[in-house]
């Protein structure tokens, strides 16, 4: 059941000090001053994402048949919209929920207890600088994020009628007889298609977000702008922000949830705190570099890594992915087994030689 997002609490950006409120809205400004977070949120104002978009995303069903496939560009006025969008954005618009993330939503009716923390607050206690401050920011500035395109998806100002958004949402290609030989053929189903076009694919379960389709489209504007979404480890308390996560949504992108390095989390927190304008490190994307990595049935079963809970829904044993070979690409640790075999290899055969020659 979806939770009702205005039986929770929310408060406002304006009950920060001036400490932590400045850094706040300048790291906002920041992100929203970058080419892609405007070409992100002017495919919101258009209504559909650009088809180019569309295939750089893991697991998008397309067909060559799709309506979308002629949506090439953005359409006129779109990009300008989202430019001024971006530059006049109030944050007093920007109300975070009261619950520190790592609590579930309660449910309709459900009381909430008095003692829960408030996520504005964790980041109020961080003392300006230190990396919980740093780790909190990019907590916040993540969920800001996500919330404005839950806004403008929200919007009924779209330059697609909503009529038009319907047709090229509802597309399904039909089904056919695939004929392998003349005795031999097999109907061939296709699978429906998902209620909005604006999703990553790890975080399509609306029917438990606060905002229904709404947040997964804002998971999918917070992947198309970072490099993924940003998911936290939370540690044993489930509230902490011990290190940052990203789990990245685009083609050729590891489907596994990546620690980002030092060096990746100093530049990030570096470019949200710049007060001059600098090169975004956007989209951050993980390299041979990040091994540190999860599975994610294990990131948010076994190691409390997640911004919320609730975002993804967890079986609970762990589900079979299908895969037969282990990518590199997705495990560079395999790279490292190989490397670690062949060196045994190298070294025992070295040892081999060197014992010849003293026995000859």
């Amino acid at each position: 059941m979806q939770y009702l997002a205005q039986r929770r609490p929310r408060v406002a950006v304006e009950v920060l000090d001036l400490d932590h409120y400045h850094p706040l809205i300048r790291a906002l400004s920041n992100v929203l001053s970058t080419d892609l977070a405007q070409v992100t949120y002017a495919q919101l104002i258009d209504g559909l994402p650009m088809v180019g978009t569309a295939w750089d995303m893991r697991a998008y069903l397309l067909f060559k048949e799709h309506p979308l496939v002629t949506h090439d560009k953005l359409c006129e006025g779109a990009m300008e919209r989202a430019q001024v969008f971006c530059g006049t954005f109030d944050p007093v618009m920007l109300q975070f929920d009261s619950l520190v993330c790592g609590n579930p939503p309660p449910p309709v009716n459900t009381a909430l207890d008095s003692d829960m923390r408030q996520v504005m607050q964790r980041y109020q206690d961080a003392t300006p600088g230190s990396r919980e401050f740093k780790m909190r920011l990019v907590e916040l500035v993540a969920a800001a994020i996500h919330q404005i395109a839950i806004l403008l998806f929200q919007s009924d100002d779209k330059l697609h009628s909503k009529e038009d958004i319907d047709d090229v949402v509802s597309w399904k290609k039909e089904s056919e007889w695939v004929v392998f030989s003349p005795r031999h053929r097999v109907l061939q189903e296709y699978p429906d298609p998902r209620p909005t076009l604006f999703y990553h694919a790890a975080y399509v379960d609306y029917q438990q977000y606060p905002h229904g389709l709404a947040d997964v489209a804002g998971y999918w504007a917070e992947d198309r702008i970072f490099g993924g979404v940003a998911v936290f480890d939370r540690g044993v308390s489930g509230t902490e922000c011990n290190d940052i996560y990203f789990h990245s949504g685009r083609q050729d992108t590891t489907f596994r949830v990546w620690r980002l390095l030092d060096s990746q989390f100093s530049e990030l927190a570096e470019f949200l705190l710049s007060e001059q304008p600098c090169t975004p490190p956007f989209p951050i994307i993980a390299s041979y570099a990040n091994k540190h990595r999860h599975d994610p049935w294990d990131a948010i079963a076994l190691h409390h890594i997640f911004r919320d809970p609730w975002e993804r829904e967890v079986p609970p044993t762990k589900p079979d992915d299908g895969r037969d070979v282990r990518s590199a690409g997705d495990y560079p640790e395999v790279d490292d087994m190989f490397d670690a075999v062949q060196a045994a290899v190298d070294r025992a055969v070295d040892e081999s030689g060197e014992k010849g020659k003293s026995e000859e």
